[in-house]
């Protein structure tokens, strides 16, 4: 890593700047092999770092702009909580939902588990229902698309 990162929310930090810029290989470098990503308004849970990569690609594909703005970080230990602001435009279709060119700037929070310097379980708060209303999109509709995808993963799993 390039820069010098003396505590988790330093690692946090880091990993936000590197989403923010969309580029997925440096924003897991932050991140554990055993990592567990949950990301609650889409009842998705990736386990794994090749799961969190296939997951976080898809998401920057679909929202290439995404960007986070951290309002504060907390730290308890190897715990770090934290809240800010979330925007991104949809330019690319997600979990067969088709692009609106709309975007959405919602209010996040957050909490990380950091151990000798790497993300191992990220849980990601935000309103779901905000984010389809911003997006011009059904939150039933949506919200039947990520049920059909998380339901095809769990059988490709098997």
């Amino acid at each position: 890593m390039s820069e010098q990162h003396t505590t988790p929310a330093d690692v946090v930090r880091a990993y936000a700047r590197a989403k923010s810029r969309a580029d997925v290989q440096e924003a897991l470098r932050y991140c554990g092999q055993d990592t567990v990503f949950e990301t609650i308004a889409f009842q998705a849970v990736a386990t794994g770092l090749d799961e969190v990569a296939r997951q976080t690609t898809a998401f920057l594909r679909a929202f290439p702009d995404y960007g986070v703005e951290l309002d504060y970080l907390a730290e308890a230990d190897d715990l770090v909580v934290g809240a800010g602001t979330i925007r991104a435009t949809m330019m690319e279709s997600l979990v067969g939902i088709e692009p609106t060119g709309r975007a959405f700037e919602l209010p996040f929070a957050c909490h990380w588990r950091v151990r000798d310097g790497l993300i191992r379980h990220e849980r990601f708060f935000f309103d779901f229902h905000q984010m389809c209303e911003q997006l011009g999109l059904s939150t039933a509709d949506a919200a039947a698309r990520f049920a059909a995808w998380r339901e095809r993963a769990k059988a490709v799993a098997r």
